[in-house]
């Protein structure tokens, strides 16, 4: 990761990634809060890259304090970059000012007021004045942190930041999907680039590589080339390290579901709290159904659209 996430892919990075159900992602985040009962002041993204899901978590009517913080400055430029042509483009707030050294901004949506910090920070080691009631990541973030001293130092920087109530929810991808991914290499055309794709599987370390060579339609440019690596972990492991971190209740999903997450589940969601009487606090098993039956047909009905 020393060389990932360059300037130039900071640019290309929402290109790349076009076909990502962000929306999706942030309807079945929406529905977790709802059975959880949990209506979040203020909220810290973990490995925010551009700020896709940054901005579905402004949809959240009880935010009214956003971080985005991310390891990379160019990811977190191009995010506070893409915030305010959003804001100059739309009418749905009535004004913003922005601290543009510190990468703050101040939003004024009817009675509401809105501020959104962008941080260029390591997410193995963080602190903050002010804690969070929710924190999040998606997007297999964790699953970059591939030393798992590295993970445990993210959950202690997590557990010191959020509030005695709130919650952690996070998304890895399982260290059964790890192992089952298929190398292959590929090309992705873009208006202005070629990006180099391969797939790069070390079964026995849980270890997922893709390298990547990006070549500009310039030829005044050189290709620029990375290498993303992931590595997978059981479950019982992630809980012992958020045990150890001071979380006291753990519940865990087969992604965009209401049901137990295994270790062969593609992907898994991690809901977690200090409080261990916290995640007792929820709309019931009849919820549970139906939030689970919802999302599976949501989960068919984005598949269909993306995939086919």
């Amino acid at each position: 990761m020393e060389h990932s996430y360059t300037t130039y892919f900071a640019e290309i990075y929402d290109d790349v990634m076009k076909n990502v159900p962000y929306k999706y992602w942030s309807r079945y985040l929406s529905d977790l809060l709802k059975y959880y009962k949990h209506q979040p002041d203020s909220v810290l993204e973990l490995a925010s890259g551009t700020s896709n899901m940054t901005f579905k978590l402004i949809e959240l009517k009880s935010v009214n304090r956003i971080t985005a913080l991310d390891l990379s400055p160019a990811m977190i430029s191009k995010a506070a970059e893409k915030l305010e042509t959003k804001l100059q483009n739309s009418q749905e707030f009535s004004s913003f000012s922005a601290a543009e050294k510190e990468m703050s901004y101040q939003l004024q949506q009817k009675q509401r007021q809105l501020r959104i910090n962008f941080k260029a920070q390591n997410m193995t080691e963080f602190s903050f004045e002010n804690k969070f009631d929710l924190i999040v990541s998606f997007f297999d973030s964790l699953n970059y942190l591939t030393d798992i001293d590295q993970l445990q130092n993210c959950f202690k920087s997590t557990a010191s930041s959020l509030s005695r109530d709130g919650l952690f929810i996070f998304d890895m991808n399982s260290v059964g999907r790890i192992k089952t991914i298929e190398e292959k290499s590929f090309v992705i055309e873009g208006d202005s680039y070629e990006c180099f794709w391969e797939d790069v599987v070390k079964a026995k370390e849980n270890l997922w590589q893709v390298k990547l060579k990006i070549c500009p339609d310039n030829d005044q440019l050189p290709c620029f080339e990375e290498t993303h690596s992931e590595r997978g972990y059981k479950i019982e492991t992630i809980l012992r390290l958020l045990k150890n971190s001071g979380f006291k209740a753990v519940d865990v999903y087969n992604a965009f579901s209401f049901a137990r997450g295994r270790n062969n589940s593609d992907r898994l969601y991690f809901a977690a709290a200090r409080n261990k009487d916290r995640l007792q606090t929820n709309q019931g098993q009849l919820k549970k159904m139906y939030y689970g039956i919802k999302n599976r047909v949501d989960y068919f009905l984005v598949s269909l659209k993306y995939f086919l």
